[in-house]
């Protein structure tokens, strides 16, 4: 095998083998409950009494509920929403795109294995027909020995 195509396609199955499975979708479930938490705080502070005192959170709470026909409690529920929604979106996007660069790997190691086989067999092919014209040679001579 061509040291350069070896190296790489080690070095493509190291980084498959010890990527750190959960960082990269931790960071974007960080994200994206935190773009959420940031739109539920804007929207917690700017429903009912503005500001984010103890009657504008109580007010926001009750305002957010409403939307569902609760009170207070049922607000924590709609504010809380978009905290785990954004959360779960940004796992999911950060994997999907992960894993397409884990295909994408796989897939040029796959094609650089598959050219190293064609060439070998191109290879095998041709040392065959060669050994059969040796043996055929060969077979000639002898025959020649034994007339002499």
């Amino acid at each position: 095998m061509d040291s350069q195509v070896g190296n790489e396609i080690k070095s493509i199955m190291t980084r498959l083998e010890e990527d750190a499975p959960g960082v990269t979708e931790g960071l974007g479930a960080l994200i994206g409950a935190g773009v959420g938490g940031a739109g539920a705080l804007a929207a917690l502070s700017s429903l009912g009494v503005a500001g984010l005192s103890a009657a504008g959170i109580t007010s926001g709470l009750a305002t957010a509920g409403a939307l569902i026909g609760g009170g207070m409690a049922a607000g924590i529920g709609v504010l809380a929403a978009p905290v785990a929604l954004l959360g779960i979106f940004g796992y999911a996007a950060a994997k999907k795109k992960k894993q397409a660069r884990m295909i994408s790997a796989l897939n040029v190691a796959i094609e650089k294995l598959y050219a190293i086989q064609t060439r070998l067999n191109q290879n095998a092919q041709r040392y065959r027909e060669e050994i059969g014209a040796l043996t055929a040679l060969i077979e000639g001579l002898k025959t020649k020995k034994r007339k002499i």
